[in-house]
């Protein structure tokens, strides 16, 4: 028996299962920015709903990702790029789920928000979210297939700025909303939640890079 062969498609087969983990722990991660903002900007309790439900999952697939790549360090010492790899999955996995923990933040405080009378402001979520949700699909893609060129090329792009001028945007409005403060409380936790998912993002992309170069 040919056992470097054989410990190669061991090593093979464990790097693939973590991609995949981490592929799905990116496409959940999409999906609850996606689930938090329809309750949001939608009125989808529904949806906001299963945004808090999901991430159980994301905290088992980061902890399947650790796993993995704990055990890939351990046993089969890769070197060079498949070092990359794995160092920067358990990073990402670990940016990931923070992502989904801010999506259900902003799940519950739309939640909330709904069964309030509604603060017309909160529309300006709408375009953060789209531009968001336009990146993380690109990043994600990017990152299917640690594709430098493309990753590079979507840096230049990924920014806070949007996300912080809307919470500044928050911060001003209690004097037009005096009889609504919880609301707008509210709305400043959404756009800071907003925030930090778009650094996660920018962490996100800085990880893929170290990785595909």
């Amino acid at each position: 028996m040919n056992h470097d062969a054989h410990t190669l498609r061991e090593f093979d087969a464990a790097l693939s299962s973590l991609n995949t983990h981490l592929l799905q722990m990116a496409y959940k991660a999409q999906s609850a920015l996606d689930l938090a903002a329809a309750g949001l900007l939608q009125q989808n309790e529904s949806a906001s709903n299963q945004a808090i439900a999901e991430d159980e999952e994301l905290d088992e697939l980061e902890m399947t990702v650790d796993r993995e790549g704990l055990h890939l360090l351990a046993f089969f010492s890769p070197v060079a790029s498949d070092l990359k790899v794995v160092l920067a999955s358990i990073r990402m996995s670990s940016m990931y789920e923070r992502i989904g923990d801010e999506a259900v933040t902003i799940a519950k405080r739309a939640n909330k928000l709904n069964k309030r009378p509604r603060i017309r402001e909160a529309a300006q979520a709408d375009p953060v979210y789209r531009e968001m949700a336009e990146q993380f699909r690109a990043v994600n893609k990017a990152v299917s297939s640690w594709d430098g060129k493309a990753l590079a090329e979507l840096v230049p792009a990924l920014e806070t700025e949007h996300a912080a001028a809307m919470t500044d945007t928050f911060t001003r409005l209690p004097e037009q909303y005096q009889d609504n403060l919880i609301s707008v409380a509210d709305l400043i936790f959404v756009g800071r939640s907003m925030e930090r998912m778009a650094e996660g993002l920018q962490k996100v992309v800085a990880e893929a890079l170290y990785a595909a170069s």
